[in-house]
């Protein structure tokens, strides 16, 4: 019998034909490029509000899992008893640019927590910020973990463990109590049981989530909702800080220019996007007849240019308006002068 070619050894589809075109690529007055993929919006009663393709496949969460990543550092007791500031609880909750405010806010937590630099097991990449960047350069230094932009989450990680006083040389470790506190918190805070949340591991070093889209979908609307009935408060708690850190500091979640920060800036949303083309936003507005909802995103193949396009066009069927120099994905030459364009798909 012939093998099917669009399946590999363990019978997963190579060719992920649910997935839609969600944003194109112009040169001139041709299609150059097609990305496809798939979102899902549901409310924090967990109703399908809209989907496009096939809202219940996994999808890795990469860093949009990491405001729920966050929420140890708070029920957990560890953020009261160091002091953590709104400020620094958005950073832990960041794919920060590594400009100073991030930098400070980093090495705060690790001071408070007892810790230092030399604790963070994060990896090292320059800073996504070019100036910052180039003065690392201009300067003699080499990219350090605390440059890396997951160095919030692993310093909040760190502190956690500070508290609880398991090793800290061990919170990478899946199977040690931190990473399976975390699962738990990704579990309950989507609607699912632990063992239903995939592991993988992450570019940083820590475990990496994966479950359906549509439950990374409603995970956000209740973090929008500041949480969810049969959540116990010490969680409803983590929620609303976790949301109010991020409403309140969006610099810090992403940085200077950056989608996640201009978008917080320009809306009453909680935003974070994640690599190979994951974006996950939510309300904050909601009640018992209007109880907010979420938004999740994949694109198929990974590509960021897609995810600005495509959320802001599934934002706007949620009646969200955004100022129009967001809108605008001009495509550019080496000489500055613009060529073509990147719009949604689906309008």
């Amino acid at each position: 019998m012939q093998q099917d070619p669009t399946a590999n050894a363990d019978s997963t589809p190579l060719e992920v034909s649910f997935d839609a075109p969600i944003a194109t690529v112009w040169r001139g007055d041709l299609v150059e490029s097609v990305h496809r993929g798939r979102h899902a919006v549901r409310d924090a009663r967990g109703e399908t509000l809209d989907s496009l393709g096939d809202p219940a496949g996994y999808v890795h969460l990469r860093s949009a899992a990491k405001p729920f990543q966050a929420l140890p550092l708070v029920f957990s007791g560890a953020a009261e008893a160091f002091g953590i500031s709104g400020e620094e609880l958005a950073v832990a909750c960041a794919s920060h640019s590594a400009e100073p405010r991030h930098l400070a806010a980093v090495r705060s937590i690790l001071r408070k927590a007892g810790l230092s630099e030399d604790d963070l097991q994060s990896g090292a990449h320059p800073p996504m910020h070019a100036p910052t960047a180039a003065r690392l350069v201009k300067g003699g230094e080499e990219p350090r973990p605390i440059h890396g932009n997951c160095s919030g989450k692993h310093a909040g990680m760190l502190a956690v463990c500070a508290h609880a006083g398991w090793d800290p040389a061990g919170y990478r470790d899946p199977e040690g109590p931190l990473q399976r506190l975390v699962r738990r918190t990704v579990a309950k805070l989507c609607g699912l049981e632990p063992g239903d949340v995939k592991l993988a591991g992450d570019g940083c070093g820590v475990p990496v989530f994966a479950l359906p889209l549509e439950n990374l979908a409603l995970g956000f609307a209740r973090l929008g909702a500041g949480g969810a009935e049969e959540f116990p408060e010490d969680l409803l708690e983590a929620v609303r800080k976790v949301r109010d850190a991020m409403r309140a500091y969006p610099y810090m979640v992403a940085g200077t220019g950056r989608f996640d920060t201009r978008l917080m800036q320009a809306t009453d949303l909680i935003a974070k996007s994640g690599a190979e083309g994951v974006f996950a936003a939510a309300s904050l507005s909601g009640s018992d007849a209007e109880p907010g909802w979420g938004l999740a995103l994949k694109v198929s193949d990974g590509a960021g240019r897609a995810i600005a396009p495509a959320a802001l066009a599934a934002l706007d069927g949620r009646g969200v308006r955004v100022p129009a120099e967001m809108k605008e994905g001009t495509l550019t030459d080496l000489h500055g002068e613009a060529v073509g364009r990147i719009s949604p798909a689906v309008h």
